[in-house]
């Protein structure tokens, strides 16, 4: 009998496949939905799941393959402190590990994730799972259940360890070019244009780019004699050598006001990108609504602030004041309510005109 380290032909090419398919693609969900397939093949399983953590928070995750259960997925951060998998795995990373090596049988049929699984269905008798981790900002989870008691063999527990690494790499490789898709798309999309102007700059504080109608914005609401030699007002270049000397530095907006509308100009950073470290974004943004005196006395304060910026878009008004777009949409409401007005239009048509 073969020892569990020395693998058939069938298995061995069912595991080059695998590897194949987990550096295939940079698509997170694809690499893993393919490679699971394959990994039926050679560790057969009743349930499987691949999941990686999301920014949002330790039990908030993204999960590639989830072959159980819909229950098993709802409101699994409240199971989390009671999944006993979970637990086990994160103690010791990247090492697979079967139930035996989690909990003594009689714990683990007393547990709350076992009899949790029998409520949704899922008659959960044996487990193995590995935690992939390559980086302390992300963890990944890679479990199998099975519903007889049949036991994962020392043999299978090999098979996964093997590819343990290789699922590792494939994650970190498609969350590193999820990160760098992101961050280039960013940036494409700024100076592509969407909806205001640009410009970039590199850490050292010298410009990388511009967007075509960035010069022609600052030349309308800036005088010649405020602009530098590279064509920058020097409220704006401050703030530049503010972020060169503090990369860490917290700056607000810079308003200017016009007749009709205001300049808002907002930094945003760019970190990782190669040659750029923060963009300059201009926006011209219309002016505020003046508000009648009468209805100063119906609103509340945070109802006015909202009214004032009407003829913005909800997604500005919302970061403009620190709140959701979903409270912007309920001010609204409120506002039409309280001033019988049917809508945005009108309530800025009546601003004026009460003016």
């Amino acid at each position: 009998m073969r020892g569990p380290s020395n693998l058939t032909e069938h298995e061995q090419g069912l595991m080059l496949d695998l590897v194949a398919e987990l550096g295939g693609s940079l698509d997170l969900h694809e690499v893993l939905g393919r490679a699971y397939g394959l990994l039926s093949q050679l560790v057969p399983a009743d349930h499987g799941a691949l999941c990686v953590s999301r920014p949002e928070g330790h039990a908030v995750y993204d999960w590639a393959v989830a072959e159980m259960p819909e229950r098993f997925f709802q409101g699994y951060a409240e199971m989390v402190p009671h999944d006993f998998v979970r637990i086990s795995v994160a103690e010791r990373p990247n090492e697979v590990l079967r139930d035996t090596e989690m909990l003594p049988r009689a714990a683990m049929e007393r547990s709350y994730l076992y009899n949790h699984c029998r409520d949704i269905g899922m008659q959960l008798e044996h487990v193995m799972a590995v935690m992939l981790r390559d980086d302390p900002s992300w963890h990944g989870g890679l479990i199998l259940y099975r519903d007889k008691r049949v036991s994962f063999s020392d043999r299978e527990r090999v098979i996964l360890q093997k590819l343990t690494r290789h699922f590792t790499n494939a994650v970190k490789n498609c969350r590193l070019f999820g990160s760098m898709a992101a961050r280039a798309s960013l940036l494409d999309g700024v100076l592509s244009g969407i909806g205001h102007e640009a410009l970039v700059f590199s850490a050292s504080g010298a410009e990388v780019a511009r967007t075509a109608g960035a010069e022609k914005m600052l030349r309308a609401w800036f005088k010649p004699t405020e602009l530098d030699a590279g064509g920058l007002p020097e409220p704006l270049a401050a703030r530049v050598a503010s972020l060169v000397k503090d990369p860490h530095a917290l700056l607000d907006p810079f308003w200017r006001s016009g007749a009709l509308a205001e300049l808002k100009v907002s930094i945003q950073k760019l970190p990782g990108l190669s040659g750029a470290s923060f963009v300059m974004l201009l926006e011209e943004v219309p002016q505020l609504v003046p508000i009648p005196l009468p209805w100063l006395k119906v609103l509340t304060a945070a109802e006015i602030k909202v009214a004032e910026r009407v003829c913005w878009d909800n997604a500005l008004i919302a970061s403009e004041l620190s709140i959701t777009e979903l409270t912007v949409k309920k001010h609204f409401s409120h506002i039409f309510d309280k001033l019988g007005i049917p809508n945005r239009a009108a309530l800025i048509h009546m601003a004026w005109r009460q003016r």
